[in-house]
């Protein structure tokens, strides 16, 4: 009878860790993995762009933004000092991060801001949130490798 008591006595514990602290880190992880979609998706983005396209990029900046910044503000009272440990030792700053992408977002419906991957506010959101920069495929790199040697000539064409 303890047994079956203690059992479900720390099946609650287990579930009030994971549902209170592991699930709203969890969102954390889930809005840096947006924000790098959301990067690549419309970091290249030209001025010429439709302006439906401008505004759906510039919409899911500030969304992101704001989940990352409210996340910041208004999490769980005890999760708070979780969110505080774990994303210093991970080296996120999840506020900054998000007020970039907010910054983002303003631009490229308002201001026409384009091309955001050269902009310096990609490579502090990058760092803040410690994404990677997108790398080649593994095609486009050979063929950018071998685009500057010329073919050989065949005597019979």
């Amino acid at each position: 009878m303890w047994a079956a008591i203690l059992t479900i006595i720390l099946g609650g514990i287990g579930w009030g860790i994971a549902k209170l602290l592991f699930e709203p880190l969890k969102e954390i992880v889930d809005l840096r993995r947006q924000a790098q979609e959301c990067l690549i998706a419309y970091g290249d983005l030209s001025k010429d762009a439709p302006a439906d396209e401008r505004r759906a990029a510039a919409d899911a900046f500030r969304h992101i933004g704001a989940g990352l910044v409210s996340r910041h503000y208004a999490p769980y009272p005890w999760a708070n000092w979780t969110y505080d440990f774990a994303l210093r030792r991970l080296g996120w700053d999840i506020h900054s991060a998000g007020n970039l992408l907010i910054s983002i977002g303003n631009g490229t419906q308002s201001a026409g801001f384009s091309w955001a991957n050269s902009s310096p506010l990609v490579m502090l959101i990058r760092q803040n949130l410690k994404l990677p920069a997108p790398e080649m495929s593994p095609t486009e790199r050979a063929l950018t490798e071998n685009a500057a040697r010329p073919a050989p000539l065949s005597p019979d064409t």
